[in-house]
């Protein structure tokens, strides 16, 4: 056997070792922890066939959205009322809690795709969610506040001091900070897209075969490092009061967990503000020209600005999403940790699939 055999050999057999612990973990997420949940919302399924054409329904599907951004910014502002405390930052894990206990009943209520209702990608997403919280909490966050800091201090910590309107009303401020925020946001997620390097990253959120609101967090954590620290850096020279940087937080993650819901929502206008649900799945198409566009994150209006927005009118997104022409890519904890690294050989290999198929 040849030296290059032997440690390929070798890297093969060692992954498969740290493998091991990772897929064990996430079969007992799917069949234990997991299991009771899958048997209550199944529950709903029957209700979802017997609404299904009522006006019930429509109602649902047309006052979700706007009801749920309205309430995050009350509840929001009520949170920081007095100045951001332990009560806010405890209440912002509550919220989100209960949004997701209601997310995810609404979703087998009024599915978009009953495809999507198929859970068993959830275990690697939930890793990948307590993975980022570890990385969030004592890497990224060091990192990019230390980042930050140093960067404002080299240039001057002066500049922008009195750009931030200060008058306007807070919830005109809440969608200002959030209009700008995502247009820095905007650019790198266009870049993702549009460089190869930033995609072999940026593919590992693309990897999901479905859409529902608990996947917005599948990332790779130093994308979200890299991303967090190009946005915190112009956004620190704005100096927006920290309850408008709070409630703005708030509402993006409301945005997000619309963004990837697999509810039937009919958002109409706010299609054209938001990036919604649907404008959203047209950005996880396997059709490159479909894909490539929405990169909006909490905002639209960029794209229709910039030239890269996409909705045709009278037609429904697919719900035939994920990474076109790499039917090998991983779908384990690992080995999405471990892709923007091996990207290249994944892409190899499916190549040599794709041929073998066109040979056969």
């Amino acid at each position: 056997m040849s030296n290059d055999n032997q440690v390929k050999s070798f890297w093969k057999s060692t992954y498969k070792v740290l493998e091991k612990p990772f897929l064990i973990s996430e079969k007992i997420v799917y069949r234990f922890i997991m299991a009771p949940f899958r048997w209550l919302l199944e529950k709903i399924d029957p209700l979802a066939e017997k609404i299904e054409g009522t006006l019930f329904r429509k109602i649902l599907q047309v006052s979700i959205y706007p009801l749920f951004l309205v309430l995050c910014v009350y509840i929001g502002f009520e949170l920081v009322r007095g100045g951001y405390t332990i009560r806010s930052f405890l209440g912002t894990i509550l919220l989100f809690l209960v949004f997701g206990a209601i997310f995810a009943p609404l979703e087998h209520l009024i599915p978009f795709s009953k495809k999507w209702l198929n859970d068993k990608e959830t275990p690697t997403d939930v890793m990948l969610f307590f993975g980022h919280k570890f990385w969030g909490d004592y890497i990224n966050a060091p990192i990019k506040l230390a980042t930050i800091t140093l960067v404002v201090q080299e240039i001057s910590p002066e500049i922008g001091r009195n750009i931030w309107p200060m008058g306007f009303n807070p919830v005109l401020q809440v969608f200002l900070l959030l209009s700008v925020k995502d247009f820095f946001r905007y650019w790198y997620h266009r870049w993702m897209h549009e460089s190869e390097f930033m995609w072999s990253w940026h593919a590992v959120h693309h990897s999901s075969t479905r859409l529902y609101w608990f996947n917005g967090t599948r990332s790779h954590p130093i994308e979200g490092l890299i991303s967090s620290i190009l946005w915190g850096i112009p956004l620190a020279f704005i100096h927006a009061p920290a309850e408008i940087v709070f409630v703005t937080g708030i509402l993006g993650r409301t945005i997000g967990r619309f963004q990837h819901t697999n509810m039937d929502i009919l958002a109409g206008p706010l299609d054209y503000i938001f990036s919604s649900p649907k404008n959203h799945r047209y950005h996880h198409s396997k059709k490159i020209e479909e894909g490539n566009s929405n990169y909006g994150g909490d905002v639209i209006f960029w794209d229709i600005l910039f030239g890269t927005f996409h909705l045709p009118k009278g037609e429904t997104p697919s719900d035939d999403i994920g990474i076109d022409g790499m039917p090998n890519y991983p779908q384990t904890f690992l080995g999405l940790m471990l892709a923007p690294f091996n990207y290249r050989k994944i892409k190899r290999e499916a190549e040599a699939i794709e041929t073998n198929k066109k040979r056969m």
